[in-house]
């Protein structure tokens, strides 16, 4: 069962990189909704002469990842944002994607057909620049350049399979977060005789930030928030999927963490609680098993719901497995401890940054995991280099504005 709901979700994601279905799609969309692209053109109108940055938004978390970029080209002078996300003008999925703009509204102050637009009227607005944070179609009728960015530990933007990277000759540039990232990338065209596109050294956006708000985070104030003491405390923020270390590892961090005495955070990731096939949630309700473990065990919290920068701020050690949070975390010069993921190996290789930021010894069970977790805590847990894991610390954002004007510029 595991087996054919992946070889669905290749079929879907054949369709997803397809440009030939983009562009037939596209021309259906806007035949049918034409009202939509006047209200685009009126948006850009009014920003005048300013260089158009496009940016898509079709995944919430990956917003966290760029608005700092987004609100720095708001106050430029000689560029602008526009963002495109999902259309919500098809019947089929409107319910579905009613939540993801609502919480672009309440989150972001973002309203559809106001700030940001269906990705069909990209080819109605004159950008200068497509910036993505993962490979997709969305930019098949553009013409002006494409750079894509990074989104996750792994870093190399296109898949966990890395084959993919076949696709990135669709773009002009691609932005480094840091020497992994560039030693993967190198790896993987390599192997599969893949032609990159230029590859500039920005650095970690999401990292600058998290380092930032450190400074005057009220940590106390936060656990007090969750009815918790101030404690050490421990994030478990896995990665979802079948290869996933959640079910077999949920109850072992869960005592661990009770016999330790420390607070622990839950934060699964996010197709995992709202995922419904198999081989993405391991065959578990993990809304229905996370409510237990926080009724049973008064050091647990779930953290599904809250700000992610708050649950990493107030944490003192990670518990992950390929989660790419670890990669945030590290940044921030703090102990993760890693859980084996063999299965994510098996299927995708190790020559990759998850394998290569984590130390060699394993975990093998709870007493393993007792030991590293204590010593993470008493300041003796692994920690990566942070020069090694990004470039341009602590001024990643004027890197980033200063490569983007520069394509922009020759663009014209």
């Amino acid at each position: 069962m595991f087996m054919s709901g992946r070889i669905k979700a290749k079929l879907r994601e054949t369709m997803f990189f397809s440009p030939t279905v983009r562009r037939v799609s596209n021309t259906f969309y806007r035949a049918l909704l034409g009202g939509e692209g006047r209200a685009v053109k009126e948006y850009c109108e009014r920003l005048g002469s300013k260089s158009l940055v496009a940016f898509p938004v079709f995944q919430l978390y990956t917003l966290e990842h760029i608005r700092d970029l987004i609100e720095a080209l708001r106050d430029d002078d000689m560029m602008h944002p526009v963002l495109f996300t999902t259309t919500g003008r098809i019947p089929v999925t409107r319910k579905k994607k009613s939540e993801m703009f609502s919480f672009l509204s309440s989150r972001y102050g973002m309203v559809y057909g106001e700030n940001i637009f269906a990705y069909p009227w990209l080819k109605s607005v004159d950008v200068r620049l497509f910036l993505e944070l993962s490979v997709t179609s969305y930019g098949a009728e553009l013409r002006c350049p494409r750079v894509l960015y990074t989104h996750g530990m792994a870093g190399l933007n296109f898949s966990k399979d890395f084959r993919h990277v076949r696709l990135l000759g669709r773009y002009d540039a691609l932005f480094l977060n840091g020497p992994l990232h560039r030693r993967a990338l190198l790896a993987a065209a390599e192997h599969h005789g893949a032609e990159l596109p230029r590859m500039y050294e920005v650095g970690y956006l999401r990292g600058d930030r998290l380092v930032r708000m450190a400074e005057t985070f009220d940590r106390g104030a936060f656990l007090e928030s969750l009815g918790l003491s101030d404690l050490p405390t421990v994030m478990y923020a896995p990665t979802w999927g079948d290869f996933s270390s959640t079910a077999e590892w949920i109850d072992r961090v869960v005592g661990v963490c009770g016999d330790m005495g420390v607070n622990l955070l839950l934060r699964l990731h996010p197709i995992v609680m709202t995922g419904t096939a198999k081989w993405k949630t391991g065959g578990v309700d993990w809304r229905e098993k996370l409510s237990s473990i926080e009724r049973s065990n008064p050091h647990v919290r779930v953290a599904v719901s809250h700000d992610i920068d708050a649950v990493m701020l107030a944490s003192d050690v990670m518990i992950t497995d390929v989660s790419g949070m670890a990669l945030e975390f590290l940044t921030m010069e703090k102990p993760v401890v890693f859980l084996p993921a063999p299965r994510y190996f098996a299927i995708y290789g190790t020559e990759r940054p998850e394998k290569w930021c984590r130390p060699d010894r394993e975990i093998e069970d709870a007493a393993g995991l007792r030991q590293e977790l204590k010593a993470a805590i008493e300041g003796d847990g692994f920690r990566f280099p942070v020069e090694e894991l990004v470039y341009n610390r602590g001024k990643v954002l004027d890197a980033m504005m200063e490569r983007i004007g520069e394509i922009v510029r020759e663009g014209h």
